[in-house]
């Protein structure tokens, strides 16, 4: 998660700084999830890109490991987490400790907004978000909770949707 994905990332801005039309616009981004992950570990990798970047939105950016610990629980296998990252070098990929957005957040300067849900049933929050929103190396940040639901997928994803004037008032604030 977000540690081959990065490469997307500077793709995709290599593409908008040289794009006649697109080059000339303020750059924001919204990177959520396994693509705030992926936007972390871009800035981190090629910081000069990201100069120009106003603001960043952030919803529901996750550790792997505290997915994997959660998850587990549920599903009654949590003793195993060692074994889940033997499968999953065996197939090519990464552990979990290493799949999280805690150790590229401090290269993230640019002014922040993350949303996340607080008391999440797929993750470890309010612990693993508080410890990203703290790295964040932005002097500008805020974090916002969804409370009373425990639902990532239909509250968190969905809640920029049903509730923009979080969203809007921070991009209006930080792209004008």
């Amino acid at each position: 998660i977000g540690c081959w994905e990065w490469r997307d990332c500077v793709g995709v801005k290599r593409y908008v700084d040289a794009h006649p039309t697109l080059s000339k616009m303020k750059v924001g981004l919204y990177s959520q999830c396994m693509g705030g992950n992926s936007q972390y570990h871009a800035i981190h990798r090629h910081p000069e890109l990201f100069e120009n970047v106003l603001c960043m939105c952030s919803p529901m950016v996750v550790s792997m490991a505290a997915i994997y610990d959660a998850f587990s629980e549920l599903q009654g296998i949590q003793d195993y987490q060692e074994l889940i990252d033997l499968e999953l070098l065996k197939m090519g990929g990464f552990v979990a400790a290493e799949m999280t957005p805690h150790h590229w957040a401090p290269s993230v300067t640019m002014p922040v907004l993350m949303l996340q849900v607080l008391e999440d049933e797929w993750t470890r929050n309010p612990e693993d978000a508080q410890k990203t929103f703290d790295l964040l190396g932005s002097d500008d940040k805020e974090l916002f909770w969804i409370k009373n639901t425990k639902k990532r997928f239909k509250d968190g994803y969905n809640h920029f949707g049903r509730h923009p004037e979080t969203v809007l008032s921070y991009l209006e604030k930080h792209m004008n």
